[in-house]
């Protein structure tokens, strides 16, 4: 059996009150939703993850947000001065290749980190993950490979990637999906935010990784990953099916 492991999902904002939580406990046979809510400005996301880490087990911190920016984005930046040209592509300035990865696996193209509002959502989370780092004095390191963890990780998840998967197309859908999918008993999800139904397939994002079936980069691609960043989200094949065999790497 494998280690039971603390699975927290963070739907990432710039602000307190927009950001989902979710909490739940996961032992390779069941996962258990133990908690799902928004964080508040009088107890702030940082004080609601550190309590929850306080934890014998693993953690595993699920992240949808950005981790990095597009590695030309800083190379074309780094010695720029106003009204110069700049001879990098907008695609490669404002995309990263995990982001081009999910789009060419999946159909959903993840919003521009280098372009979009999503730059200040992204800085939020790493100053979220340095906080929980000094405070909680684990490495929270970012893993290469899919799978079982000893040691407290995190990754960034997409949970637009996990609806597609699941083939969950609507709330509804998603709902029943999730009421189907955690063990008994569970918090109602019925009335919850968007914010922490997100936080809540983060989780579920962090239960495929921890089976291995998150797609994980190539050993050509691990270089750039640890630069820019990295998605872990599952193959549609492995979620169909009973069996788990090892993921399908990235082309």
């Amino acid at each position: 059996m494998s280690r039971e492991v603390c699975i927290i999902g963070v739907d990432c904002a710039t602000q307190p009150r927009k950001t989902g939580l979710a909490r739940a406990s996961w032992s390779g046979d069941q996962i258990r939703l133990e908690e799902a809510r928004r964080a508040h400005p009088s107890e702030p996301v940082a004080d609601v993850l550190c309590a929850w880490m306080s934890t014998p087990n693993p953690v595993l911190l699920c992240l949808d947000a950005p981790l990095g920016w597009p590695a030309a984005l800083g190379q074309a930046l780094s010695g720029h001065r106003a009204g110069e040209g700049i001879a990098e592509a907008a695609d490669a300035m404002f995309h990263r290749h995990t982001d081009r990865v999910i789009r060419a696996r999946l159909g959903k193209r993840p919003l521009e980190v280098g372009a979009n509002f999503i730059a200040r959502m992204a800085l939020a989370a790493v100053q979220l993950l340095q906080e929980l780092r000094a405070r909680s004095g684990l490495e929270f390191a970012l893993p290469q490979s899919a799978g079982p963890i000893n040691e407290s990780a995190a990754i960034e998840v997409y949970p637009a990637a996990l609806r597609r998967l699941r083939g969950w197309d609507d709330r509804a859908a998603v709902h029943s999906g999730l009421v189907a999918t955690f063990a008994d008993p569970m918090p109602n999800l019925a009335d919850v935010t968007d914010d922490v139904q997100d936080a809540v397939l983060c989780v579920l994002a962090g239960a495929d990784f921890l089976r291995g079936r998150a797609v994980g980069p190539s050993t050509d691609e691990l270089v750039l990953a640890e630069r820019e960043g990295w998605i872990w989200s599952a193959d549609p094949d492995p979620l169909l099916s009973s069996e788990s065999g090892a993921p399908r790497r990235a082309s």
